[in-house]
Order: structure tokens, then C-alpha cells, then sequence
């Protein structure tokens, strides 16, 4: 069973796989995924019978089989970096291309779970910016349309998902990570050990959603919007933000 943790720019989504790695029968996580979204066009093409008249895929029991061996190949993929024994591969993979790719992810793996994180666009814009290696100062406009391309992707899907998943509310993770943790034991089917596992780790994790290296962690510190860009974010994404309610309760100070 896969776990995709998804969610907007600079949500917390590798806090989450962090936690979610620590438990014994969930398989490691180093990397982010980041190709399943590539090959959505193609998978829900093949799937439809939308291909050239000379495909090898034309015919129905040929597509299957192809799209069998490409999950086959994924599972296989995330399996090796694990152990035998565990019982979930994680990927994580922020970002709207992989929310607009759930259709395609969904049918590959319908006993999946999914974890949407998210955060105040002006706290994500912020976030993002002040990264000094991504060179995103003065393009916090294109970074808060990310964040409304993400957001509205998983509005528009997260209904065939009912039952397997859940919305984090990225604060919650440093306000209440027992609360948070809780959250997740239905989704995930966690122990009361597995959930006390989780409390500790993102209660002691103080560099939740921070840069890891004092460089960047200063210049994160530093960095301001200025003005102008906060006005271009809140244009941008306040339309998207009405639609979440914590994010109407929570106020969004960058």
C-alpha cells in the first residue's frame, strides 16, 4: 500500500514523510518522487484507448498489461529502498503536477492513502522565496500561482478519495502534534504507540518546515516581503484561500 503525501509549496510535506519513516512497516523516505506526474498524460491516454492506430498499446488487454508492468516497476522502485517487512512505501512529492495527477496515481493504486499538507499562501510564498539556491525573490507572483494551481487540483479530486484521505493543515504540525498525529491513526490504521511516536518526533522537531543548514536558516530568518509582493500574493491567491476555512481562521502573517 502506497502513501503519497502531497501538498502546496513549502507546506511540511517532509516532516510528514520524516515521521510517517520512523514507524517500523513504513518504507524509508530519502528521495521525493517527483515522476508519476510526468507520465499521467500518457497513462490516462493508454487507459482510454487514445493512442496512434498503430500502437502497440492499441488493443484493451495490451494497455493493461502495460500499465501493470509500469505500476509493477514503480512498487518495485520504492520497495527496494525499504525492507521486506514493511507494509506501505511513502512518496512524497509537493507541488501541482502530482495533485493534478491523482486520476492516473488513483487507478494504479486504489488501495492508496493520501496526506494533502498546506499552509497560508503568504507563509508558503515566504518560505519559498527566501531560499536563496531556488534565486525566487522578485517571482512571488508565479510562486503563489503554484500554490492556487495545487490547492484547486486536489479541491477537484479529493472527493474519489474519501475514506483514504487526510488534510493537514500545516500549523497544526507545530500547535498540535498530538492532535495531528491522532488525525492520521484512522487514515493509516496507527497504534496508540505509533501515534505517541509521531507527537514526539514533530514536538521535538524544531526545525519543522525550516531550512537544515545554518546559511540558509539565516537568510530564511531575514528574508521579507516586501510590500508589493505581499499585495501580488494576496491578489493571487485570495479567491483559492476563501475556500479553505482554516486558512479564513488562521489569519496569514508571513
Amino acid at each position: 500500500m502506497p502513501v503519497f503525501i502531497l501538498g502546496s509549496p513549502r507546506s511540511g510535506t517532509t516532516a510528514m514523510a520524516m515521521g510517517l519513516a520512523r514507524l517500523k512497516r513504513f518504507g524509508r523516505y530519502r528521495l521525493e518522487g517527483h515522476f508519476l506526474y510526468h507520465f499521467h498524460p500518457g497513462l490516462v491516454r493508454v487507459a482510454t484507448g487514445r493512442v496512434g492506430g498503430n500502437s502497440i498499446v492499441m488493443e484493451a488487454e495490451q494497455a493493461a498489461r502495460f500499465i501493470g508492468e509500469f505500476k509493477r516497476s514503480v512498487n518495485r522502485l520504492y520497495s527496494e529502498t525499504g525492507d521486506p517487512d514493511d507494509e506501505a512505501w511513502i512518496d512524497k512529492t509537493p507541488d501541482h503536477k502530482q495533485a493534478a495527477a491523482i486520476p492516473s496515481i488513483d487507478a494504479l493504486w486504489p488501495d492508496a492513502r493520501y496526506i494533502f499538507l498546506y499552509r497560508p499562501p503568504l507563509q508558503a510564498v515566504r518560505a519559498s522565496a527566501a531560499m536563496p539556491h531556488w534565486k525566487l525573490e522578485g517571482h512571488e507572483g508565479a510562486v503563489a500561482q503554484r500554490w492556487v494551481e495545487c490547492q484547486a487540483a486536489w479541491r477537484r479530486h479529493r472527493d474519489r478519495l474519501k475514506g483514504r484521505a487526510v488534510e493537514v493543515f500545516q500549523p497544526d504540525m507545530l500547535a498540535d502534534p498530538a492532535g495531528t498525529a491522532a488525525a492520521l491513526a484512522p487514515l493509516l490504521d496507527l497504534s496508540d504507540d505509533e501515534v505517541n511516536m509521531l507527537t514526539t518526533f514533530w514536538s521535538k522537531n524544531d526545525r519543522l518546515n525550516r531550512p537544515s543548514k545554518p546559511e540558509a536558516e539565516k537568510a530564511y530568518d531575514l528574508f521579507e516581503l516586501s510590500k508589493a509582493a505581499r499585495d501580488e500574493v494576496a491578489a493571487i491567491t485570495s479567491e483559492e484561500a476563501a475556500r479553505w476555512p482554516r486558512l479564513a481562521d488562521h489569519g496569514d502573517p508571513a
